[in-house]
């Protein structure tokens, strides 16, 4: 079905369809080009677009369009770009379509097609952009894809292909962006993918490959995005990234690497890096202070690995981070007043680690941090009273350190917060009243020095918390005395609510 701004124009009495909305001719009336993106047709693509032998153009992207494509597609061997991406289509790509052998384009992503990728549809030396992805695709990606000498964007993630990638893609010596993730691909990795001098973009993420990096980019490279995230890939941080001065993106998380983070003649010569993830692996050894050369640094993600030593001290001098995620290793040393200058950190996660001593005083004074968790260090002193100041705070863990004094105003007030933990530390005075956290959703100030009144509405919290579980045992120091059994139960609530905050009863 057309919309009527496109059928209005679209009269079978006319001579030639070339004054039509949307059609293009070329100078002997023949219809090269068929533009109707983001038109809103609706129903399938009928066999009759099989008679447009000379049409060079196709783009019916972003419609409503279902059903299967037609084998009759295969008959506009003219074809140069074929885009129906965006729409419902389902079933098989038909074996027709391999008759397309001027196609420089075909995209057919966000769709709902099924099926194996036929081997003759990659035997196309003119093929320079393939968009696959979002779909269900099954079976191994085709030897034949070797032959799409001119390809470079190749994108096949989302889909539930399987198998190994093949050696012959090594052959593609022009492809620049090759994205393969959330797929069922394993195997090792091709040993010649450096061959590709040209490659920019190579994203492997949550798939099966295995074994150790085998293919070096020793000169000339130009990787901008290196992901292979949530795979089995084991081995050592590859050093000749060093060479990669044009990295943006490098992320190996939930693998299984081994040995140290390269040092800067490796990594931190990738000035532009922007994300550096190697979280969950098998990492050790210190971090290389001369990844504080990376002055361009948002996301730094090394948490749960087997890291240890001083956390060097000039990494938080980069002005650019944003989120730094090192918990879960063992790393020691103190956190400088730098720390408080920086105006875009939004995420610090340290906890289960060994830092002392106090946290900067004036953290949060600058920036508009969304989550602070120090939880299970050595920190000491008092909780920064700006660390709420860009009213952005949504987590603030503190639990189980040294900390003291009493909780400041401005996490009183802090309007975004929605957790809070502080147990196991020494803090004193009495319970705020969080009156302005309407979001507050979970507390713990057990394990301190609290004493005075539960404010209401954090009783209504940790009732939240379901602590009902908790109202049977009353710490024997702790009884009251009641004349009916209501008043027991409710003396018994109170008595663990008060428990579990470890409040002095006075």
């Amino acid at each position: 079905m057309l919309p009527s701004n496109i059928s209005s124009s679209w009269d079978a009495s006319n001579a030639t369809p070339c004054k039509w909305n949307s059609v293009t001719c070329d100078k002997r009336g023949n219809v090269i080009s068929l533009d109707l993106t983001s038109s809103g047709i609706s129903g399938s693509l009928g066999p009759e677009i099989g008679h447009l032998k000379y049409l060079q153009v196709l783009s019916l992207s972003d419609n409503n369009i279902s059903g299967s494509s037609p084998p009759e597609l295969g008959n506009c061997n003219m074809l140069e770009q074929l885009d129906l991406s965006k729409n419902f289509l389902s079933g098989q790509i038909p074996a027709s379509m391999c008759n397309l052998k001027k196609l420089s384009l075909l995209s057919l992503y966000n769709n709902s097609l099924s099926g194996t990728m036929p081997e003759e549809l990659f035997e196309n030396q003119f093929m320079e952009k393939v968009y696959l992805h979002s779909n269900k695709l099954s079976g191994s990606i085709p030897f034949s894809v070797g032959e799409m000498k001119s390809l470079r964007s190749f994108w096949l993630h989302e889909n539930m292909l399987s198998g190994v990638l093949p050696d012959s893609i090594c052959n593609c010596t022009k492809l620049e962006e090759l994205y393969l993730l959330d797929n069922q691909l394993g195997g090792d990795l091709p040993k010649n993918l450096s061959e590709i001098k040209g490659l920019r973009i190579f994203d492997a993420t949550t798939n099966n490959f295995t074994g150790e990096i085998p293919f070096s980019f020793e000169k000339n490279c130009r990787l901008e995005i290196f992901i292979l995230s949530f795979n089995q890939i084991s081995g050592e941080t590859p050093k000749w990234l060093g060479n990669c001065s044009s990295l943006t993106q490098l992320a190996f998380v939930n693998n299984s690497l081994s040995g140290q983070i390269p040092p800067a003649v490796e990594i931190g010569n990738c000035r532009l890096l922007l994300w550096l993830e190697l979280d969950a692996n098998q990492l050790e050894g210190t971090v290389p202070k001369e990844l504080a050369n990376l002055r361009n640094l948002q996301k730094l993600f090394v948490f749960e690995n087997r890291l240890t030593g001083d956390f060097p001290e000039d990494i938080w001098s980069i002005q650019s981070l944003q989120s730094v995620l090192i918990y879960r290793n063992a790393f020691t040393g103190k956190l400088p007043s730098v720390l408080a200058e920086l105006k875009f950190l939004q995420n610090i996660t340290l906890f289960d680690n060994f830092f002392t001593g106090a946290i900067p005083l004036g953290l949060g004074a600058n920036s508009h941090l969304v989550a602070v968790d120090f939880t299970n260090n050595s920190f000491v002193g008092e909780i920064p009273p700006n660390i709420c100041s860009g009213k952005t705070l949504r987590i603030l863990d503190l639990g189980s350190n040294h900390l003291s004094g009493s909780i400041p105003s401005g996490v009183v007030d802090c309007p975004s917060l929605e957790r809070l933990i502080v147990q196991g530390n020494s803090f004193s005075g009495h319970i705020p009243e969080f009156r302005n956290c309407m979001g507050l959703n979970y507390i713990d100030l057990s394990h301190n020095g609290f004493d005075g009144p539960v404010p209401p509405n954090v009783i209504s919290v940790v009732k939240k918390q379901k602590v009902q579980k908790h109202f049977g045992s009353c710490e024997p120091e702790r009884r009251c005395s009641a004349t009916t059994t209501d008043q027991q139960v409710q003396c018994q609530r109170v008595v663990a609510l008060l428990s579990l905050l470890s409040l002095r009863l006075e």
